[in-house]
This record gives structure tokens, sequence and C-alpha cells, in this order.
């Protein structure tokens, strides 16, 4: 059973895992792409309802955990390493251990040392040296931000539930569970950012629940009720009046992604056999519709497959032809929208920032002040010098072979090395 779990857990705390299991899923990505364009999405349906799959991707937290926990016991084995009352220290703690049959004269090695910049402690049998400051803390941070990022995608596959909705000027906020605030108003401005050269808000009046008033962007997701608001495409939402030849007429609401200008998008007309075909016409000015609120509607008019005829109307206008009248009296501004719950997400923002932390913190510490410690102690008639560096390799196993040196000639050999 012992040797079971100690298999268990050098498999666990492998650093060999997280690439094994990435390499898998690259693998079944490439596989993946030979039959569909949409491969990301296809590869987390499949991770989504594979049971094989999912468990290789908890497998990467689990290795993060374990890894964690190897990592500070290693730390706490090195901390208590430089105390000189412990004689029995392993091996691989240490990048280099060596042996020699000498007495344990350690004369007025501390000093010079010193000279080189370390700090010392000894007694007669051991003598420790330490120098720089150690990249633990980069290291643990890295490790819990790959736990938090790798976590956070399963939570986000796993969990993840979303639905898209057009939100209208005017109209409730479509909730998943309803009864979500009033839309007072949807604008978009120009800025001068760096990333964004607009800026979309859309404005949720104060709703019978009690919630404040809400003003959602496109970056960075806000949350309402419990779900991200990711704003996608914008449009329009235009009241169509259609009157056919024989008296018969017609009302709907059509929800159009036709912004920019270019796009098509097409509404049936609601107990009709007729369906419209919509655009936006480019303003000659070159202002923007959305902005503006000023749209002009280029459309066709099918009845079946049949072309009836095309033409254009601005809100509040209409147009005949062949005794077809279509109006177009009020207009809206619209967004189609993600309402997207995922837990997964403040878990993946986490592992960002902590990334970002722990590089600020190991690439100055490694640069400038790396860890470098040796140790040299005497047990049963051999002294044994120990050396480990996180920086600075060679200029640290320069000083710590003149220790040895020294310490076996009983002559200085060393020179100052800073």
């Amino acid at each position: 059973m012992k040797r079971l779990l100690s298999v268990c857990w050098t498999v666990l705390s492998s650093r060999a895992l997280l690439p094994l299991v990435c390499g898998i899923f690259l693998m079944t990505y490439i596989g993946i792409a030979f039959g569909t364009d949409d491969t990301l999405i296809a590869l987390m349906g499949y991770t989504r309802s594979s049971v094989i799959l999912t468990v290789l991707l908890a497998l990467i937290p689990v290795n993060g955990a374990c890894r964690m926990l190897a990592e500070t016991r290693r730390f706490l084995a090195r901390r208590r390493a430089l105390r000189v009352e412990t004689t029995d220290v392993p091996a691989a703690l240490y990048d280099e251990t060596v042996e020699m049959p000498v007495s344990p004269s350690f004369g007025d090695l501390p000093a010079r040392l010193g000279a080189s910049g370390y700090a010392t402690r000894h007694t007669d049998n051991v003598l420790v040296a330490w120098r720089g400051i150690s990249a633990f803390p980069a290291r643990m941070l890295f490790l819990i931000a790959t736990f938090c990022i790798f976590a956070g995608i399963l939570v986000s596959l796993t969990t993840r539930t979303s639905h898209r909705a057009a939100v209208i000027e005017g109209q409730p906020l479509p909730t998943a569970t309803g009864g979500g605030g009033l839309v007072e108003r949807i604008a978009m401005r120009t800025a001068s950012g760096l990333i964004l050269s607009r800026v979309l808000s859309i404005e949720v009046a104060q709703s019978d629940s009690g919630d404040a008033k809400r003003v959602f962007g496109l970056y960075p997701p806000s949350t309402y009720r419990g779900y991200f608001v990711y704003p996608r495409y914008l449009g329009f939402a235009p009241v169509i009046r259609l009157s056919a030849p024989g008296g018969q007429n017609y009302e709907t609401q059509g929800t159009l992604n036709i912004y920019p200008p270019g796009r098509e998008d097409r509404v049936e007309i609601a107990g009709s056999p007729y369906l419209m075909e919509f655009s936006m016409e480019q303003p000659a000015d070159g202002s923007d519709p959305f902005i503006t609120g000023r749209v002009t509607f280029l459309f066709r008019l099918l009845k079946g497959k049949e072309l009836l005829f095309s033409g254009s109307a601005p809100v509040g206008g209409e147009f005949v032809h062949d005794g077809y009248r279509l109006a177009i009296p009020d207009c809206k501004r619209m967004v189609s929208t993600d309402f997207i719950r995922d837990y997964g997400v403040l878990m993946i923002w986490t592992a960002a920032v902590l990334f970002l932390v722990s590089g600020c913190i190991w690439l100055p510490v490694r640069v400038f002040f790396p860890r470098r410690e040796m140790r040299f102690a005497y047990a049963r008639n051999v002294l044994q010098g120990s050396s480990r560096a996180e920086g600075a390799r060679r200029r640290h196993g320069s000083v710590f072979h003149e220790a040895l040196d020294y310490l076996e000639s009983g002559k200085s050999k060393m020179d100052k090395t800073l």
C-alpha cells in the first residue's frame, strides 16, 4: 500500500505531468482540426462530454497542488539545513554534494566566505553559508497561478451556462431568470483610448428587486445577478408595419444585427408568408448611425423564395410599391448580448494577476539577488560539502570549490569573489 501511494505521489507531483497532458490535448486538437473549422469550440465540447478528457484535464490542477506541497516541503527542509545543529541532510536538496575524508577544521573559512558576501553560521562540526534571496515566493505564486488557471478552465468547461438575448432600449433586460431591470439607454461614443476607439454603455434602471442602476460596457465584463454580461453584436430593433394588397396588415418588431453597414439580417413577418432582408445604408456624411440614431434601412421583401421588390426607408418614413406599403415608425438600438454564468473566469483572472506578480518578483531576484547556499558538515569521519544556487551558478561554484580546496589542503586558495 505504501509503495502504491509512493508511486501515485511521484506521478502526481512530477513536473512531466503538465507537458504530457498538454501534449495529449494538442494531439487531440490537431486531430479535430482535420474535421472542423471551429477546432477550439469542438475541443471544448469533446472535453465537456468525455470523462477521459475531463479526468486528464483535472490532473493538471491536482499536479499543481501536489507540486505546491512538494515545493513547500523542500523549502522548509532547506531552511532546516541552514541550522548548524542539523547533521542529517538529504543530498537531494542540493545541486552538488562532495565527500572528503578530512577533519573538520574550518579555520578562517567563515571570514573568507564573508569577504565574498556570504552570511555564515558554524559550530565545530557544521558550517553553513548563504547569500541572496530565495525565489520560493515567486515559484509558489507561479504554481498557485498554474493551479488557478487550469482549475478555472476545468470549472468553466464543466459548469458554464450561457444564453444569448437581444438587449433593446425601453425593454427589460432579458436575464435567464427574468425580472431584469429596464434598459433605459444604449449609447456609443467615440473615445481616445489606446485599445478602444469607441465606448459602448448599456444603462439599466433600478428594478423591483432593489438592484441599483447599472451601466454595462464592452470591457471589462460586468456581472448582473451572477451572470457575466458580454455585448457581442450591435444592431437595431425597428417596428415594421407592412400592408399588403387585399387589406392585410402586419406589424412586428425585428431584431437586426446589421451594424456596421454592410452586414445583413432578416426578419420573418409574424403571421404572414413574407420575409424581409435588411441592411443599413452608409450615411453620406460619414457619421455613425449607431451614435446618431439616424438610420436608413435597405430592404428586400420576399414571399417564399420570390423577390417582390426592394427599396429603402428611413426611420419614421415609409415605402410604397404595387399596393404594398412598408412603414418603420420607430427604431431602438439593440445589442445582442451573451449572459454567461462561469465560475471559472474569476480563477483565470486571478491566475493572470498571480503570473504577473510572480514574474515581477522572480526576475529582479534572479538577476540581482540570486539565492546561493553551501553547507559543510562532518559526520562519520567524512566531511560532506553541499552546494546549490538559483542563479550566478558559475561564481558560486567557484567559491564552493575553492572552499573545498581550502578545507582539503589547509591552505588558502580563495580569492575574493563578488
